[in-house]
């Protein structure tokens, strides 16, 4: 019995060293090197040596000179940088609750099955999301600007006064970047929530009506907690994005009116390229991110199911 069981015992494993491991797999790390020496040259360098400028005085030419923590300080006592902060903040909070509800409600109109052309209307939705930023920018710019936009001539038709959208009236011109940002981004979360709503299994919806669930009672406890994790994955990658908002303010107001479309981003442009501070660049780079990576954990921990 004792012979039995031994030789039915599997044979230890040789035990490999991590480069014998490589002499065995040659063919195998040789196919994928090329993208870890990409990801080493324009990746993982330029980052350690944004991390050593950050602590480096350095105007693009010259040596750098070490200043210790000079850059960090400079940056936290800059004055447009809580303005900055706070218009970064308000249009991730505006757009991102909108973003979504706006995604849901086209979704669920999309996913009508007797809906006439939904495949027309499916990629009308998604084609500004495959647009370069910067032509819808230029469109939006054509459509609002204060004098010769097509939305004043539209109103001055219609007996009213033209607005200032765009150099004139901060909180117009922070809605127009929100329309704009809106337009450029909600049909990559229509794609996701349609994705969602037709892996949804029909007897679900079929039982619900069954015990008498109305439409509402049915998108409420069948539909929305079903697209939870969708939900929960653009809310993090979302707000990620918004706070490294810059095309579109740049684009339409470079930051104005009087710094009311100013974002982080577009403040951390103005200060290394405009400025040719980059080492106080760097160093607010990394805040930046510090503080995305914050705010990410925050909303991992709220949303997250127990």
């Amino acid at each position: 019995m004792g012979i039995t069981t031994a030789q039915a015992r599997a044979a230890p494993k040789p035990h490999r060293t991590f480069w014998q491991e490589v002499r065995r797999h040659w063919v195998d790390y040789l196919f994928i090197a090329p993208f870890f020496i990409t990801f080493a040259v324009f990746r993982l360098y330029p980052l350690g040596w944004a991390f050593q400028l950050s602590f480096s005085r350095w105007r693009g030419f010259g040596p750098m000179t070490y200043v210790g923590l000079e850059n960090y300080r400079a940056i936290l006592k800059d004055p447009y940088i809580l303005q900055s902060l706070v218009n970064t903040l308000q249009f991730a909070y505006i757009l991102l609750p909108t973003g979504i509800f706006i995604a849901i409600v086209l979704a669920v109109l999309l996913n009508i099955k007797n809906l006439k052309g939904r495949g027309l209307f499916r990629t009308l939705y998604f084609l500004p999301y495959v647009t370069s930023s910067v032509i819808v920018a230029i469109v939006f710019t054509q459509l609002f600007d204060d004098h010769m936009g097509w939305v004043n001539r539209f109103l001055e038709m219609l007996g009213l006064s033209p607005v200032a959208w765009l150099r004139g009236n901060p909180w117009a011109a922070k809605w127009v970047v929100i329309m704009l940002t809106h337009w450029g981004g909600i049909g990559y979360n229509v794609l996701l929530f349609l994705g969602g709503l037709q892996s949804i299994d029909s007897e679900l919806y079929e039982a619900a009506r069954i015990d008498g669930a109305n439409e509402w009672q049915i998108f409420w406890r069948i539909t929305l907690p079903l697209l939870y994790p969708i939900i929960f994955f653009l809310t993090v990658i979302a707000t990620i994005g918004l706070m490294n908002m810059f095309n579109q303010p740049y684009m339409l107001t470079q930051g104005g009116p009087r710094g009311a479309t100013e974002t982080l981003m577009l403040r951390l442009y103005e200060v290394g390229i405009g400025g040719q501070r980059y080492g106080d660049a760097s160093a607010f780079g990394f805040l930046i991110g510090f503080l995305v990576i914050v705010i990410s954990i925050i909303q991992i921990r709220i949303l997250r199911r127990p």
